[in-house]
């Protein structure tokens, strides 16, 4: 009888306080869910006063909606400089490549298929000897390279 007794009290004092303390947990929670939607509400109604202002017309979520022509215009515009954007960082990746392998040539013609060195050869290992990023461009952090530079 002792014995259970003695374990009863022990689930009631474990049960109270585990109710006790999920409470103040899920009353922080919802306090800070709350704050967040607030924010995110005044946020979109931040960018729905900019939007008229602008002219523009916003969907519920806050996004342009394209229905409209000057939404479309504006779109259109803004995927136009990304896309020139991306094709002017392609061309200077090509140039760089085209670069490394007009080096390659120089320094032997022993190339492999896809126009790199093949390292077998001696005259391909003095020329990879040279310290590189990886781009292709020389690594100045080293003395061989600085002085190549200032040449």
């Amino acid at each position: 009888m002792k014995k259970i007794s003695v374990l009863l009290m022990a689930v009631m004092v474990l049960a109270a306080t585990a109710v006790h303390a999920q409470s103040d947990a899920v009353k922080a929670t919802k306090e800070k869910a709350k704050k967040e939607a607030t924010k995110a509400e005044a946020k979109k109604d931040e960018a729905a006063t900019k939007a008229k202002v602008a002219g523009e017309k916003l969907k519920k979520d806050g996004t342009l909606d394209k229905r409209y022509k000057e939404n479309k215009e504006a779109a259109d515009a803004k995927v136009k400089a990304a896309e020139t954007k991306v094709s002017k960082e392609a061309a200077k990746a090509e140039e760089k490549k085209d670069e490394a392998t007009k080096k390659a040539v120089v320094a032997g013609d022993k190339l492999k298929k896809d126009g790199t060195p093949d390292k077998r050869f001696k005259e391909n290992k003095e020329a990879a000897a040279k310290h590189l990023k990886k781009d292709g461009t020389p690594d100045m952090r080293y003395k061989e390279n600085k002085e190549a530079a200032k040449k």
